[in-house]
């Protein structure tokens, strides 16, 4: 039994369904991960646990785990795309926030540009976003996101602000997080500075969809921490 599911029966008895990890996919639902991996160029001390290989290979066992449907990664540098299991194809364009699916699954209409990645995947459009901070840069990239709408939708990843920004920019999404009634966590792990509270700045946004779960993951699988930023799941409905 892998370490979600057994997290999950753990949890039943005492959290609501919509907080619980996403499963995989059934023939009327579709799981998405996010995950920012951090630059490896930045990491390549072999003495410290934040060792860029030994990272990467924590976040294959994750993906393993966790078992997505569309996977969104930010902040990619070859030979990352080598630790992607084996059952996943690139959907996209783009190197620096690439985009995988299930090589069972077809996928159309790739665009890409410094902000974010996107595709079709069971007719309902996957915008992989890797935004900043600056005021000008989250309105730049919402005003991008918004132009890519087509009433089904997902845009999920780093946008490396909170939620009110988002929505004071004017993004045409509901936060998935908000539907489900699910608290705010801080999606930001932090490597070089003690522990603080940062808040959520990665998140998934909705249009025209109904999110089912939601899930911050936390587990290092073998190391401390996968990277400076948690990965965080999203199961939709998708009929």
């Amino acid at each position: 039994m892998s370490r979600i599911w057994q997290l999950i029966l753990l949890a039943m008895a005492s959290l609501p369904f919509q907080t619980l990890p996403a499963s995989a996919q059934t023939a009327d639902s579709l799981v998405i991960l996010s995950f920012n991996v951090r630059e490896w160029t930045r990491d390549t001390d072999e003495s410290k646990d934040t060792y860029w290989k030994r990272r990467m290979e924590a976040m294959e066992k994750m993906i393993g785990d966790v078992d997505p449907d569309v996977i969104c990664l930010q902040e990619v540098l070859p030979p990352v795309g080598r630790y992607i299991p084996d059952g996943y194809k690139s959907a996209g364009l783009s190197v620096s926030h690439p985009i995988y699916i299930r090589k069972t699954m077809k996928s159309s209409g790739h665009r890409f540009s410094i902000f974010w990645e996107s595709c079709s995947v069971s007719g309902i459009k996957i915008i992989n976003v890797h935004s900043r901070w600056e005021a000008k840069i989250v309105a730049r990239t919402v005003e991008q996101v918004n132009r890519q709408l087509t009433g089904k939708d997902v845009a999920c990843g780093d946008w490396n602000t909170f939620l009110k920004n988002i929505n004071e920019a004017g993004l045409k999404m509901e936060s998935a997080r908000m539907i489900l009634g699910i608290p705010e966590e801080d999606t930001f792990a932090n490597f070089s500075r003690p522990a603080e509270s940062h808040g959520a700045i990665d998140h998934f946004f909705v249009n025209g969809l109904t999110p089912l779960s939601y899930a911050m993951i936390t587990d290092g699988y073998g190391v401390p921490k996968i990277s400076d930023h948690y990965p965080i799941v999203l199961k939709i409905r998708i009929l």
